[in-house]
């Protein structure tokens, strides 16, 4: 497993501590007979009244493995064990195609027929270009999405960012001058061999990042 795939396993984890601190939650509705979509409280602080709207929460938190599940897969090591795939070109494509669904599949709320009691509630999530006379997008849900996906987007751009050269460069010469008096001259060479190879492999690959930069 590589740096890439630690991350995306680490920004999973966090993603599905947060959304079971802060899980849905729903609440009975005396006009529906049923419980509601009522907003997103802290696990230890709901408002009385309130149950954790499961379906939803278990929606998110399968949307949140699906994402892991294709960037770690994406993120596989090939030649010189780097990944197949440019990482922050991946998350881009991930974060467009994430908005992509989030906008093909709104959440909508149910409308009252006229006359009826109460008022719009969360129906659920539906193909956007169905028509329904009783529905219209739930806005402040969609906000909800439309925000978390550009947060995670920006935060695993900034977290797959390549190691500059000079960094890693500085790395392995400190490395190759600490001295330890319990290496003797064979394993000093080794040292000093797997050092020049990694700074060589480093260099390469910072040639490759600025080149597909440039294009």
């Amino acid at each position: 497993m590589n740096r890439y795939q630690k991350i995306v396993l680490a920004g999973a984890f966090a993603n599905a501590v947060l959304l079971m601190l802060f899980p849905p939650f729903e609440v009975e509705s005396l006009a529906r007979g049923a419980p509601v979509f009522d907003a997103f409280y802290p696990i230890f602080a709901a408002p009385p009244y309130r149950v954790i709207a499961g379906n939803l929460l278990y929606f998110v938190l399968f949307a949140v493995i699906c994402n892991a599940g294709i960037a770690w897969l994406a993120l596989i090591g090939g030649k010189e064990n780097r990944p197949r795939f440019t990482p922050r070109n991946l998350i881009m494509v991930m974060g467009f195609v994430n908005l992509l669904v989030v906008f093909l599949f709104p959440p909508y709320e149910a409308v009252p027929l006229a006359g009826g009691m109460g008022g719009a509630s969360f129906d659920g999530f539906a193909f956007a270009l169905a028509e329904s006379a009783r529905r219209r997008i739930f806005v402040p849900l969609l906000y909800i999405e439309v925000l978390y996906v550009l947060i995670n987007a920006c935060a695993f751009w900034l977290a797959l960012g390549e190691r500059s050269a000079k960094a890693v460069i500085d790395d392995s010469i400190q490395e190759l001058l600490t001295e330890d008096p319990r290496r003797d001259a064979e394993v000093e060479e080794r040292v000093r061999q797997g050092v020049e190879e990694r700074i060589r492999e480093e260099a390469k690959a910072a040639g490759r990042a600025a080149a597909s930069r440039k294009e």
